[in-house]
C-alpha cells in the first residue's frame, strides 16, 4: 500500500508543479509583448506544452528526492529549509542533465550564462513551490490512515 501511496503523492506533484510552471515561464514573453516584441500564436502553445512537460517532471523528480531521501523521516520532523533544498534540487536536475548530455553528445555550444540563468531560476521556482507545498500541508486537516 505505501507504494501506491507514494506514486500518488509523485504524481499528484508532477502535475501540481506543470500548472504552476506554465504561468511563471510565461512572463519572460509577457515582457516581451509590452515592450512591442511578438511571437507566434503556435509558439506560445509549444511553448505552453514544453514548459508543462518541465514543470511535470521537475515536480516528479522532487517527489521521488522526497520519497526517497525523507523515507525515515516523519512529517514533523521535515523541516521547511530541507523541503527547500530538495526542491530546489529536483528543479535543476532537468536544466542541468538535459544540456551536459546535449553537449556531451553533440558539437552545440550553450552559453554559460543561459545555463545559469535556467538553474537559477529552475532552483528558486523548485525551492518556492516545495516551500509552499510543506507550508500549506502543514495546515491542512490530517487525512485518516486508510
Amino acid at each position: 500500500m505505501r507504494i501506491l501511496r507514494v506514486l500518488r503523492g509523485i504524481v499528484t506533484t508532477a502535475l501540481t508543479w506543470a500548472v504552476v510552471w506554465v504561468p511563471v515561464s510565461l512572463i519572460p514573453f509577457g515582457i516581451g509583448a509590452l515592450i512591442g516584441s511578438q511571437l507566434p500564436a503556435r509558439l506560445y502553445v509549444t511553448i505552453i506544452v514544453s514548459q508543462a512537460l518541465v514543470g511535470a517532471i521537475n515536480g516528479a523528480v522532487f517527489a521521488t528526492i522526497l520519497a526517497v531521501a525523507g523515507r525515515r523521516k516523519s512529517f514533523e520532523t521535515l523541516s521547511l529549509r530541507w523541503f527547500a533544498v530538495c526542491g530546489a534540487v529536483g528543479a535543476t536536475l532537468l536544466p542541468f542533465l538535459g544540456p551536459a548530455a546535449l553537449i556531451a553528445t553533440t558539437d552545440v555550444s550553450i552559453p554559460a550564462s543561459a545555463l545559469l540563468t535556467a538553474l537559477i531560476t529552475n532552483g528558486l521556482l523548485g525551492a518556492g513551490l516545495a516551500a509552499t507545498t510543506l507550508s500549506l500541508a502543514r495546515g491542512a486537516p490530517a487525512l485518516s490512515a486508510s
